[in-house]
């Protein structure tokens, strides 16, 4: 049985809402991409770029302590945070990399990604692990030994 069949009629209708208006959001975004391609400037003088930087990082740092947190208390909670965090840790790398000047800064940037591409590696092994698996070994019980010897194999 669908789980669509056991929600109530009105939340049915409210998801059915929401997945017309994401798909519809897809579509209409591409349109939407080349005429901010052909019509916004290559260089642009911002008011408050340090601020738009520096709070971007504090809010990614605000979610890796509460993605920390809640794995800390096995929440399943942790999964929807880290899937945040690593979406907009995908929007850092981008802007980080493409609005870097040529030469040192650039390469700055590159080797920031390495770090943002590690970030957002594991926390999507978080978003999408199920939460039995992620949670701690000693949190399951597990001995050692169990965790070497997964279903009776050894290490390798």
């Amino acid at each position: 049985m669908r789980m669509t069949a056991l929600l109530p009629s009105r939340t049915r209708f409210l998801r059915d809402k929401a997945r017309w208006f994401i798909a519809a959001s897809a579509v209409a975004l591409i349109p939407w991409a080349a005429v901010l391609a052909n019509t916004l400037p290559d260089t642009a003088q911002v008011r408050n770029w340090s601020s738009a930087w520096v709070g971007l990082d504090l809010f990614l740092a605000a979610g890796c302590a509460l993605t920390t947190g809640l794995l800390r208390r096995n929440d399943s909670r942790a999964r929807l945070v880290a899937s945040a965090v690593a979406g907009i840790a995908v929007v850092d790398l981008w802007f980080d990399v493409v609005t870097a000047d040529p030469g040192a800064p650039l390469a700055q940037s590159l080797l920031c990604a390495v770090a943002e591409t590690a970030l957002i590696t594991a926390c999507m092994h978080v978003a999408l692990t199920p939460n039995d698996q992620a949670a701690p070994a000693r949190a399951r019980g597990e001995s050692l030994a169990d965790q070497l010897h997964l279903a009776g194999r050894g290490p390798c």
